[in-house]
């Protein structure tokens, strides 16, 4: 496998983590504690990170292209729709 590819595949996994480990911080119990602008931080360089992966990663197919971009996609509408951005105060 090509490096280019491995840090593709890295930058996916680099998000993904960023994510969810943003998202663990408003869990009950949880030991991280993150303010709303560290949370925002991390949520945005998870979506930079997955919005770079699929330009770096290298295929030679349209299905491919489409495929990696369509992931790309999804992932960074998950953040959005998971709540990565929105503010974790209780009313």
């Amino acid at each position: 496998m090509k490096k280019r590819n491995l840090v593709g595949i890295a930058l996916y996994l680099l998000g993904v983590v960023l994510f969810v480990l943003s998202n663990s911080s408003i869990v009950s119990g949880s030991p991280i504690h993150l303010e709303y602008f560290q949370r925002v931080i991390l949520c945005g360089v998870a979506v930079c990170s997955i919005g770079t992966a699929p330009c770096i990663f290298q295929t030679k197919t349209r299905v491919g292209m489409g495929i990696k971009f369509a992931v790309a996609a999804a992932l960074i509408v998950c953040i959005f729709a998971f709540g990565g951005f929105a503010k974790n105060s209780m009313a």
